[in-house]
């Protein structure tokens, strides 16, 4: 009887004891997921706010910038990097890529993670090439919004992709010419045949079409204000765990002096 009752008394205790390292297990991945999670939000917003496009660009167009925004996966330029190691071939530019793909744990299980790719220089290949590494295992969804300033709402998407940035600053700079076309033109007067010609209101036309072929231009330019992340974690019992933050955008324009 007695020993009888002390197995009861192990089995009961062994069982507390596996439920107790089993919750302690489950509350450590928990811990460790949003820990990664934090970090890695930290990461994007400090990698966000030195986003550029640039108009510097070599004759044989050996760079090429861009801002390539979708609902859950972002690729853009950054001005964030700071080498670790001395005399490396590293500038403080890079293209960083933010996305999720299926991975397989220590354990052999397959999760969904969120993934940083990272390429030290910037190059003809945008999208393409560099390091790939896991930032948090376990994510469920990876949103993404962007913010247009003009209209005043978030999109979905958002992309700035400078190819020929050569061919995009000499169409900036006839239109510029014609701005200060114009300007001369109404600082004359009347003293020449071009201040005679050109009255309010056909310079106020001439100015909306200016306005509207510079809009056109910068349209493609000019980097969202803000982009809002939305993170997605899950652990073991599929628990879902949220997480949130919005990033400004100081250098919206294209970097061009």
């Amino acid at each position: 009887m007695a020993t009888a009752v002390t197995a009861i008394l192990g089995t009961l205790s062994y069982g507390v004891m596996m439920t107790a390292i089993s919750t302690q297990e489950d509350a450590l991945i928990v811990q460790e997921r949003y820990h990664a999670g934090r970090i890695a939000l930290e990461r994007m917003r400090r990698e966000l706010t030195m986003a550029f496009v640039s108009l510097h660009q070599a004759e044989d167009a050996r760079t090429v910038t861009l801002f390539e925004g979708e609902d859950d996966r972002l690729v853009f330029n950054t001005g964030a990097h700071e080498p670790l190691k001395r005399n490396v071939r590293q500038s403080d530019q890079l293209e960083v890529e933010y996305f999720t793909k299926s991975v397989e744990t220590e354990a052999g299980d397959k999760v969904d993670a969120l993934m940083r790719r990272v390429k030290f220089h910037i190059d003809d290949r945008p999208g393409k090439g560099g390091r790939e590494d896991i930032l948090v295992e376990g994510v469920r969804k990876l949103e993404l919004e962007y913010f247009d300033e003009y209209a005043e709402d978030w999109r979905d998407e958002w992309t700035v992709r400078i190819d020929d940035a050569i061919e995009m600053r000499q169409r900036l700079k006839e239109v510029q010419a014609v701005r200060d076309q114009l300007d001369d033109a109404r600082n004359d007067g009347g003293a020449s045949v071009a201040g005679a010609a050109v009255t309010a209101l056909a310079a106020e036309a001439i100015d909306r079409e200016v306005d509207s072929v510079e809009l056109e231009l910068m349209e493609g330019l000019f980097l969202p204000a803000r982009v809002r992340i939305h993170l997605v974690l899950v652990d073991n019992d599929d628990n879902e765990f949220h997480m949130e933050t919005q990033v400004e955008i100081p250098m919206v324009e294209p970097l061009w002096y």
